[in-house]
């Protein structure tokens, strides 16, 4: 009986634990979509109003089709929540770069594009096989460690609502397809080792914004924001960059992304936000 009583004690305890701190971390997340998706209104204000008054054609008017091909490295660090089963604590992971990449075992990421005129499709492909180290709520058990094979693919439609020499606006619908394979191996605390795992896969619509200056002498900057949701409760992302143009067809790129899911599924968790810095060479055709 004694040890029973502790032993739902103890799970009392983490449940609680486990709820509080994800109700936090969900509200701040909140709060930042919230600043986000203002911006991207405010954005697409002001970019329809500077398309009405622009009567000259733009660039992507003028021109035919035309492909262009990304390949990236992204150092992402990796913090928050992952869980596999309801009668389990969840795992809260704060992983950086450097963690990430001393315990990747692959990584494949590719931006593809295709446009005509004003008109637009692209997809964005993330793969990473990863683990990373975590702790766990309350006593139940000790440290944990997460590892995840993690496809994430956005698939979108864009449109040119502002299209002039000195920079560009595009509008932009899709979704985001995650697809995540999860073991997670806690250690022993009041409760012996154990390991778990679960796959699971979700799509949310997303909407969003992008857009280009020109800076002179061959720079360029490249900002990207998009906020959804559906499946998930939340995700949204941003991306900046500073891009410098060799060629017509050439174009190296460098800049910070944040990407961010809050999403549960029963006792499946995956309440994660991705940072760090990205690199990659756009190249034309």
């Amino acid at each position: 009986m004694g040890n029973g009583s502790l032993d739902l004690a103890a799970r009392n305890e983490t449940g609680r634990a486990s709820i509080d701190a994800r109700g936090r971390a969900g509200a701040a997340r909140r709060g930042r979509a919230r600043v986000l998706l203002s911006a991207l209104i405010l954005a697409a204000g002001l970019g329809s109003g500077i398309c009405a008054k622009a009567g000259d054609t733009g660039p992507a008017e003028r021109a035919g089709w035309s492909f262009q091909v990304t390949p990236y490295l992204w150092g992402a660090g990796l913090e928050g929540d992952i869980g596999t089963r309801s009668a389990l604590p969840t795992a809260e992971v704060d992983a950086s770069f450097r963690d990430i990449l001393e315990n990747t075992d692959i990584g494949l990421m590719l931006v593809g594009e295709a446009r005509y005129r004003r008109w637009g499709a692209f997809a964005d492909l993330a793969y990473l096989s990863v683990s990373a180290d975590g702790d766990t709520p309350g006593p139940l058990f000790g440290d944990a460690e997460a590892e995840a094979d993690t496809l994430v693919a956005t698939l979108g439609a864009a449109y040119r609502v502002v299209d002039r020499a000195e920079g560009w606006l595009d509008l932009v619908a899709g979704g985001r397809l995650w697809s995540v394979d999860t073991d997670v191996t806690f250690e022993t605390g009041l409760l012996p080792k154990r390991k778990t795992g679960v796959s699971e896969s979700w799509a949310d619509p997303v909407v969003g914004l992008r857009g280009q200056i020109d800076l002179g002498s061959g720079f360029a900057a490249t900002a990207y924001a998009d906020i959804g949701g559906g499946a998930s409760d939340l995700t949204w992302q941003v991306l900046g960059t500073l891009d410098y143009r060799f060629s017509d067809r050439v174009e190296a790129r460098i800049g910070y992304r944040h990407l961010s899911v809050d999403y549960s599924d029963g006792g499946f968790v995956w309440d994660v936000e991705m940072s760090g810095p990205i690199i990659g060479l756009s190249v034309r055709f």
